[in-house]
């Protein structure tokens, strides 16, 4: 990725027209493209389903609760076609700044940099920095989802634990997941996280299936169930539906990872029928949840199934261990950032060495977090809207508008109006989404205070 840094300033600074417009001819990334341990396509619609198979699905309840029935199945529909459009115009951006500087690969904040040196001549000084910024918001990002899945584990087998041992809490449990979870996280190549993905989705859809058991029996009214929520409420939907729908930085990974990753877009490319597959998945587990438990489902659908049976514990554990393995491919991702956009890419002892100090911090930081604020909804939701606004909407819509600038926009700029409309979406969602999810974790914090104090 040096030579992808290195190329940035001097040999394209000034595209001209004939050069932006033609670049698909003279060069082809996919072509010069080697990955140490490849992923095939298999691989990689197996590591897809893992990064967004887990407590996103099981959140899904709660956000058709916020929604209601049908404006929840519209709504995710919606959602889905937009955050899935919006993975298409950010990786064919960022295939398209390969092309510009003729390099393999560039990476998410590389893309930015390279498109805000393509755009006006005014925005040209702000390409390191807006590099930088898509890197913080990236990691940033992915140390949420990493929080989230931390307490997720750490409720479940709390639950189970209070059950037949003494109530201990939560924060030992959060304490013990983080040491279980540290020789998993020293996995240093994602090719050799593939047979922690299956398993890991073996144990989630042994889950899943299982307890549908608990949500298909003893169905009430369907009436009694409200099909429509005031659009007030929409905004929790969007927070946690977004969680639940996509997660860009491990998709970005998946893709760079492929051994051809021609295969990755296109109408039945892998992205698509994952997908497909996640979005069906997320609108039966919201709709049968919320049909069953109402008002009082809780964050995740595994709190709300009964604790003193042993299915249910079954269930708790399948979930719980499936979630537990998917925080490596996740976490894999800030590494990525970390050593391959700003290390020197050499793989020596100190480099390694290095990489395994960052591992374990990054580890010990999401637990201290999540010991310190284990509210599992407002976590989720907060995650969602700041993921959802910066990297579904503003990012992709950025890089697409600096590269079309000496191109054009099309016909009446339609592609700009287009990048416009992505980026005040992206905006105001990220505005009053996270606002509110900030609202219940300092709330949240403030008891947490409290409590320790007495």
């Amino acid at each position: 990725m040096e030579n992808a840094n290195a190329a940035l300033e001097p040999q394209h600074t000034q595209l001209t027209l004939l050069q932006s417009a033609s670049s698909y001819y003279y060069y082809d990334p996919y072509e010069k493209r080697t990955v140490e341990v490849p992923l095939n396509n298999l691989d990689a619609f197996i590591s897809l389903l893992k990064c967004v198979m887990g407590t996103g699905i099981l959140a899904m309840p709660l956000a058709i609760r916020y929604s209601g029935v049908v404006a929840g199945v519209l709504l995710s529909l919606l959602l889905m076609m937009l955050l899935t459009y919006c993975i298409h115009l950010l990786i064919s951006g960022m295939t398209e700044c390969c092309r510009r500087i003729q390099v393999p690969q560039v990476s998410m904040p590389q893309a930015v940099q390279i498109a805000y040196q393509s755009g006006p001549r005014c925005v040209h000084c702000f390409a390191n920095v807006a590099g930088f910024l898509t890197s913080c918001v990236l990691v940033i990002g992915q140390f949420g989802l990493c929080c989230v899945y931390i307490v997720f584990v750490a409720k479940n087998f709390k639950e189970i634990g209070d059950y037949y041992c003494r109530d201990f809490n939560e924060r030992y449990y959060v304490v013990g997941v983080c040491v279980l979870q540290l020789p998993f996280f020293l996995i240093r190549k994602l090719k050799y996280l593939v047979p922690l993905n299956l398993i890991s989705n073996c144990f989630l859809y042994l889950g899943f299936l299982c307890i549908m058991y608990y949500l298909v029996r003893g169905l009430p009214n369907p009436q009694q169930r409200e099909l429509i929520k005031p659009p007030a409420d929409w905004i929790m939907f969007f927070g946690i539906a977004a969680f639940s729908l996509t997660a860009v930085g491990s998709m970005l990974v998946v893709e760079a990872n492929m051994a051809h990753p021609q295969s990755y877009l296109g109408i039945f490319g892998v992205l698509n029928l994952a997908v497909f597959f996640i979005l069906f998945s997320n609108i039966l587990f919201g709709i049968m949840g919320y049909w069953r438990y109402g008002e009082q489902v809780e964050a995740s659908i595994t709190l709300n199934v009964p604790q003193n049976e042993i299915l249910s514990q079954i269930i708790k554990v399948a979930i719980a261990l499936g979630i537990f393995l998917s925080y490596p491919l996740n976490g894999f991702v800030v590494i990525t950032v970390i050593f391959k956009d700003y290390g020197q890419g050499s793989e020596s002892n100190y480099s390694c060495t290095l990489e395994f100090v960052v591992r374990v911090c990054f580890l010990l930081l999401t637990g201290i977090v999540s010991a310190v604020v284990p509210n599992l909804a407002a976590l989720t939701e907060l995650e969602g809207a700041f993921s959802l606004c910066n990297l579904n909407l503003i990012c992709p819509a950025l890089i697409d508008m600096f590269i079309n600038y000496a191109p054009g926009y099309g016909r009446l700029r339609w592609k700009l109006i287009r990048d416009i409309v992505l980026i005040i979406i992206g905006i105001i969602f990220g505005i009053v989404g996270c606002s509110v999810a900030i609202r219940q974790l300092v709330e949240d914090l403030r008891g947490t205070l409290q409590s320790m104090q007495v």
